[in-house]
C-alpha cells in the first residue's frame, strides 16, 4: 500500500526545527519501512509554514502511523498539522516501479 504523509510546520517552531533537522533526517534515512520520496516544499510564504511530504510504501496504513509517530518532529510538534493517508495512484510515469 503506497500512503502519503502531508505536514505543514508550526512558524512558530522553527527553531525547534532547526535544532531537530538532523535527527529528523537520521530517522527518515534510517526508516524499517520503505520511503519512496520524502522532502520539503519551496520555502513558504512570510508568516506560513513550511510543507513536507513522505511518500512510502507499506504492508498498512498503522505501520506508517507508528514510524510517523516516532519522527523527531512529530514528537516535538514541530507540525501543526499531519495527514497520513492511503495513496491509490492511478497513471504516471513511476507507475509501474511502484
Amino acid at each position: 500500500m503506497i500512503v502519503v504523509r502531508y505536514a505543514v510546520s508550526d512558524p512558530g517552531k522553527a527553531a525547534e526545527r532547526s535544532r531537530l533537522l538532523e535527527q529528523h533526517k537520521a530517522y527518515l534515512y534510517g526508516a524499517a519501512i520503505r520511503i519512496l520520496l520524502s522532502g520539503p516544499s519551496a520555502p513558504p510564504a512570510e508568516g506560513k509554514g513550511s510543507t513536507a511530504v513522505v511518500i512510502a510504501d507499506v504492508e498498512t496504513l498503522a505501520e506508517f502511523e507508528t514510524f510517523s509517530a516516532g519522527d523527531p518532529f512529530v514528537r516535538a510538534g514541530v507540525y501543526r498539522s499531519v495527514d497520513v493517508f492511503e495513496w491509490r495512484p492511478s497513471f504516471g510515469l513511476l507507475l509501474d516501479s511502484l
